[in-house]
């Protein structure tokens, strides 16, 4: 039962909900913490990050089961439809992670000193409509996942909102760079969910499942997957440069610096594109292939994450930051 549980939270997908976390917090870092207790709130976010990506998988199992797409489909391979977890049982625990992720977040804003501010009421509602989000994107009549809008959804949930949020519960100012790493960041959580919604494309089709694959088709979702993969990578560096661009009173984006920092993620860029290769030349229902390349692509997104964090502790630790941030 327990390896069930594990099984439907889908290890493979967290550390995509940690890269946001580790991205706001580098970014934050560019800027230098304001916040009293900046390491504690990192860790309460990464948990709260962890366990929101669990309900949303809970929830998606959940979602499909109750409008048997995936008994229809013959899965065996979630846990609802192939037996391994009771509904009542996947219902408690969606209950219980919503409290307890909710409860986190008033944590975190707590300890971030914001729990009396405006900007930690913001936080507390934009935390309480994650955790609706996570539920609606399967769950109930007028599930958004089915209607092609998940993509949205991700790019707001997985890039902006983990970036921007890490910015204001640190005490930073939000910015040009903020908004540019959290769409990158954004893009490229959509490029996972692409892949997921690829995979299902011929069953998603049969079962009216409309999500943005099935709309677009397999070629046209390809050319798409493309797209996210160059834009997100891309403003990754781009959203560092800003920085300096700032930080350093530059006129423009010097070159150096701009050859620099495409060198430093050129072992993502590498990886991203052996990934595009293996997607082009895979057909979709392919689930090992697929699945694989889920678990892959989240983690290619996690080292540039990690490669950012160290960037930006490199440049702070011995440039030093400047306190009097412009926007």
């Amino acid at each position: 039962m327990p390896n069930s549980w594990i099984q439907a939270a889908r290890l493979r997908t967290l550390p995509l909900a940690m890269s946001g976390i580790l991205l706001g917090s580098a970014v934050s870092y560019l800027h230098g913490f304001n916040a009293k207790y900046p390491y504690p709130v990192i860790f309460l976010a990464m948990l709260t990050a962890l366990l929101l990506q669990v309900l949303s998988n809970y929830a998606n199992d959940y979602g499909d089961f109750e409008k048997g797409v995936d008994v229809q489909a013959k899965r065996t391979d979630r846990a609802l439809s192939g037996g391994k977890i009771l509904p009542s049982s996947m219902r408690i625990a969606l209950w219980l992670l919503g409290l307890i992720i909710f409860g986190l977040g008033i944590c975190m804003v707590y300890v971030s000193g914001l729990l009396c501010d405006s900007k930690g009421v913001f936080l507390l509602l934009l935390g309480l409509f994650s955790i609706l989000a996570a539920l609606a994107y399967t769950l109930g009549k007028n599930a958004y996942g089915y209607w092609g809008f998940g993509d949205g959804f991700v790019l707001l949930f997985f890039g902006l909102v983990p970036v921007l949020g890490m910015g204001l519960l640190l005490g930073c100012p939000i910015n040009t760079v903020f908004i540019l790493a959290g769409i990158g960041m954004g893009l490229l959580s959509a490029a996972v969910l692409n892949v997921n919604n690829y995979r299902d494309l011929e069953t998603d089709s049969s079962m009216q499942k409309k999500t943005l694959a099935v709309r677009l088709g397999a070629k046209k979702t390809l050319v798409y997957h493309r797209i996210l993969l160059v834009l997100g990578s891309l403003l990754l560096p781009t959203s560092f440069l800003w920085f300096e661009h700032i930080h350093f009173g530059y006129s423009g984006l010097p070159k150096v610096a701009s050859i620099f920092l495409l060198g430093v993620f050129s072992p993502v860029f590498a990886l991203l594109s052996q990934h595009y290769r293996i997607l082009s030349e895979t057909l979709p229902g392919n689930r090992i292939i697929l699945n694989k390349e889920l678990k892959n692509l989240s983690l290619i997104i996690l080292l540039a994450m990690v490669i950012y964090c160290t960037m930006a502790w490199f440049i702070i630790d011995f440039v030093g930051v400047n306190k009097n941030w412009g926007s």
